[in-house]
């Protein structure tokens, strides 16, 4: 009885008192042993298949058959599989359903390893790693860590040199007193196109704040968006440009960045095309609080606010709206859009 209860203790201990009979959304990955690169290379932010890849991939989809599972998404790379899936609810013992799912799958992969390379040794490292998704919010990103993963491959591997960090950054916006670092395209910082620092009310409503987006989805070739990102509006127009073909943006981190810093998969995209960077100033960790957001908006006004080196300064247009806060900076209200001098 002892020995069974220690079994049931280990075999819980990721999510132990969660109720896998609601049914459970899970992101699972199962790793080649030891790490070897066997499914193929990535070539262009995609997974030029071998033979096992390609088999890999049916298995896959014979494992979305398989009664109380489905497969919302996943990928196969070089040297390990990410999935997103779903146990149905109901299950008399879904932790067992689980288990023989991803069992039936590792020896369908074995045996496929097997026979076309000859050789005897393991395929996968024991087990499999797994996360319960509690939230819409973690499927989506797990969603879309699933999506970019072959890209984020593709660039720290193929071009690493695009998630390198630059310090310091030398740029006309930026004071020549003060240490930068930054990713990606940090060169938007030395350009001549307009920056427009944006900052969004916490008190906008879920329509104010689509209303925000269209409104400046519409200019979005206009300017290079400049902020912290921090507030529900300014992540919605964050995605909306980094989504955009055209939209150019530039993040503030509200302290400093470490050396080990992870540019998160939505920014990807936009790195590789030379669209996007995260920066932060100086070496000194700060804590995250009102004041230091408040301090990123301002610096992010600063950034928007400089002078063309010419000294004529960036010209106004006469539209009204969003587009007369050319290299100026905005704070959107639930009232709407108010130029910040």
């Amino acid at each position: 009885m002892r020995l069974r209860e220690k079994k049931e203790i280990r075999r819980y201990r990721r999510f132990n008192g969660y109720d896998y009979t609601r049914g459970a959304a899970l992101f699972i990955t199962i790793v080649t042993n030891p790490r070897r690169r066997l499914f193929g290379e990535i070539v262009d932010a995609r997974l030029r298949r071998t033979a096992l890849g390609l088999a890999v991939e049916s298995r896959l989809a014979e494992m979305a058959q398989m009664p109380g599972v489905c497969l919302f998404n996943f990928v196969v790379m070089p040297d390990h599989v990410h999935l997103q899936l779903h146990l149905r609810a109901g299950l008399q013992d879904p932790l067992v359903v689980l288990g023989r799912a991803i069992g039936a799958f590792k020896s369908l992969c074995a045996k496929d390893f097997h026979e076309l390379t000859g050789e005897s040794g393991p395929l996968w490292q024991q087990g499999y790693h797994d996360w319960i998704c509690v939230s819409e919010k973690m499927i989506a990103a797990v969603n879309r860590y699933i999506d970019y993963n072959p890209l984020k491959f593709e660039l720290r591997y193929n071009q690493p040199e695009f998630l390198a960090i630059r310090e310091p950054i030398a740029a006309w916006r930026l004071p020549s007193e003060e240490f930068w670092r930054g990713i990606g395209a940090v060169d938007l910082l030395d350009g001549d196109a307009p920056f427009l620092a944006l900052r969004i009310s916490r008190r906008l409503s879920s329509r104010q704040i689509a209303e925000a987006v269209s409104h400046i989805r519409r200019r979005v070739g206009d300017y290079v968006f400049v902020g912290g990102w921090i507030s529900p509006g300014e992540k919605a127009v964050r995605d909306m440009l980094l989504a955009e073909p055209r939209g150019r943006i530039v993040q503030i981190l509200p302290s400093a960045m470490p050396h080990d810093y992870r540019v998160g998969s939505m920014w990807l995209e936009a790195v590789r095309d030379r669209r996007a960077a995260i920066i932060a100033r100086g070496n000194s960790e700060v804590e995250f609080s009102r004041a230091a957001c408040l301090e990123v908006n301002e610096v992010a006004a600063e950034l928007a606010a400089q002078a063309l080196p010419s000294g004529q300064g960036l010209a106004l247009p006469s539209e009204r709206g969003l587009a007369a806060a050319c290299g100026k900076a905005v704070y959107w209200l639930p009232e709407g859009p108010r130029l910040v001098s």
